[in-house]
């Protein structure tokens, strides 16, 4: 492998300089307080916050959830994602795995994509999707599909996420009992963009290979910015290796992703 799957940034591009201000840690603080006399185990109960300019309902139960209305989870991912936009000027935004719509809500409501496709095949998950794409009154722009991205059209099994963290659902999971068939799509079945340049967001809990498979096409004759979750050093290799011969370059791994770019 030519690069190390290190903490790298390319020059003129990502920055590892992307840091949390000191504002935005203190109001972090004062929601902790707020949100913590709310959140109680087994309650349920959504709320309504306001994250990155967007807003949503959030179930404060729910891992990913509370870290939103405490307006921290992955605030350097956005951050990184929507400076990436300012600079490549996508036609589009793939957030395959888009769980209650941050990336795909924050993106639409900064105006940083004309069109948005999000992808979720958690039933519930993708409920909360709809509802927060309604929310932010971005119907026009973003394209839901309650499905979830493979190497070619079908159906697979889901294992959903218990209420604690309903993020980590996912495909291609062993049999059990409340394991169900979800619809399955390739990516080049359902993007037609030939020369352009997109922005790509893959959280699949280890689907990801099979993601990348379905999407040769349109990561080959299309540029911009990719950001991969990927679990463990050996996936981020074959990850990489993987959008190496799309031409996409690396530039960055950082805690769970790995992020790539291609002029």
């Amino acid at each position: 492998m030519a690069m190390p799957l290190s903490i790298v940034a390319r020059k003129g591009g990502l920055s590892l300089s992307h840091r949390r201000p000191f504002a935005e840690k203190f109001r972090t603080s004062l929601r902790k307080r707020w949100y913590g006399r709310k959140r109680a185990p087994g309650a349920g109960r959504p709320v309504r916050c306001r994250y990155f300019g967007a807003e949503f309902v959030v179930n404060l139960d729910d891992e990913v959830g509370y870290e939103i209305a405490l307006n921290r989870f992955e605030w350097r991912e956005l951050k990184l994602m929507l400076d990436a936009c300012k600079r490549l000027k996508p036609a589009l935004f793939i957030d395959v795995g888009a769980n209650l719509g941050l990336y795909s809500c924050v993106l639409g409501r900064h105006k940083s994509v004309p069109r948005i496709l999000a992808l979720e095949p958690d039933r519930e998950n993708f409920s909360r999707l709809s509802a927060n794409v309604t929310l932010n009154r971005l119907g026009g722009i973003v394209e839901l599909h309650e499905a979830g991205a493979g190497a070619k059209a079908g159906t697979a099994r889901l294992l959903p996420g218990g209420p604690a963290n309903r993020g980590v659902s996912r495909i291609g999971a062993e049999p059990a009992s409340d394991a169900y068939e979800v619809p399955i799509v390739a990516l080049d079945e359902l993007v037609d963009l030939d020369g352009g340049n997109l922005v790509v967001k893959i959280d699949v809990e280890g689907y990801e290979i099979e993601v990348l498979a379905g999407a040769a096409r349109l990561l080959t004759r299309n540029g911009g910015f990719a950001q991969i979750e990927s679990h463990g050093d050996r996936a981020a290799g074959v990850v990489t290796e993987l959008m190496a011969t799309f031409g996409w370059k690396f530039v960055e791994r950082y805690g769970l992703d790995v992020r790539f770019e291609k002029a």
